[in-house]
């Protein structure tokens, strides 16, 4: 008899490794490689528990701000109730129009694989400032909104 290794699929059960599909395992065969999921603690961001919203969107949520930073460098990134819901609002230094596009990508991207849709404006300083000249409600709603970004 040819002697040789095969890969079988087990899963641990009352102490012993149950194969998942059908094979002969002789008595005393040894495995040598088990993978299993590793508890890893999640370090939550500063603002997961002032977020009065479900874990889902919340999830959704952390992904994008950790995508957005790789498209951009924000200035802020800041969470506010607007019409009994939240929106995204993202300030850059400048050039708006230059990373609208790859930044409601990002959030297309998250909606396409979790589902959650999120409202995303992105803003430059500039038109910040502008706000608040013309003492806006939207300038109070973003200055007293949650960062994102710094806890």
């Amino acid at each position: 008899m040819e002697k040789g290794l095969i890969s079988v699929k087990v899963i641990f059960k009352d102490g012993v490794f149950v194969p998942l599909e059908p094979v002969s395992i002789p008595e005393g065969t040894e495995g040598i490689v088990v993978y299993s999921e590793k508890n890893i603690t999640e370090k939550l961001p500063h603002w997961w528990d002032i977020v009065n919203k479900d874990e889902e969107f919340k999830r959704a949520l952390k992904s994008f701000i950790e995508k957005i930073t790789s498209v951009v460098i924000p200035e802020e990134v800041k969470l506010i109730n607007r019409d009994d819901d939240y929106e995204i609002v993202v300030i850059l230094e400048n050039d708006e129009a230059g990373f609208l596009k790859p930044i409601m990508e990002t959030g297309y991207g998250i909606y396409q694989t979790t589902g959650v849709f999120l409202p995303i404006q992105v803003i430059s300083k500039k038109r910040l400032k502008r706000w608040k000249d013309f003492d806006r409600e939207i300038f109070y709603q973003i200055e007293n909104g949650i960062s994102l970004l710094r806890g």
